[in-house]
């Protein structure tokens, strides 16, 4: 293992944070980002922090900024060009995203952001819908901060017992 972590580890950090921000903003900023692995860059940044290429902090506070990014930039696409994106996805999916959204609102962005897959979608539809941007805005911070937090640190554990 430790010899697929090497270019990692011995990378300057600076390079570490840019090239897990970028995956995890790209992951919902772009529509074919569903594929980028977050999950597995969380997971990857928290045991770096623990290993010490990394520091907690920062990896936490570039993750969230990351996130909220990503989100900003969807919720975006989604006000624009919210029923092409709806034709391309699939109509019944945009529709059933669109009715939890309505019903559920901000914690309906908040569950989002921790299903991979939905939340590439759930901004978009945000936008789309309509929905108030102060109110999503706070949605995906919220979001973000409970998500990163989450991985990070179960990164960084499992770190502990490696």
């Amino acid at each position: 293992m430790d010899s697929l972590l090497r270019p990692l580890l011995d990378a300057p950090p600076a390079v570490v944070y840019l090239v897990c921000a970028l995956v995890i903003t790209a992951e919902t900023a772009l529509l074919p980002g569903i594929v980028l692995p977050t999950l597995s860059t969380l997971l990857l940044m928290g045991f770096l922090a623990e290993r010490g290429t990394l520091h907690l902090g920062l990896a936490w506070a570039v993750a969230v900024a990351a996130a909220v990014l990503g989100d900003q930039l969807a919720y975006l696409e989604g006000r624009r060009w919210g029923p092409r994106l709806a034709r391309r996805v699939g109509r019944d999916r945009w529709g059933r995203a669109e009715t939890a959204l309505a019903r559920y609102g901000v914690p309906a962005v908040i569950a989002g952001r921790c299903l991979a897959g939905v939340r590439t979608l759930v901004p978009r539809v945000a936008g789309s819908a309509a929905m108030p941007y102060r109110r999503f805005a706070a949605g995906s911070v919220a979001a973000a901060v409970l998500w990163a937090s989450a991985e990070l640190l179960v990164g960084h554990t499992t770190a502990l017992v490696v």
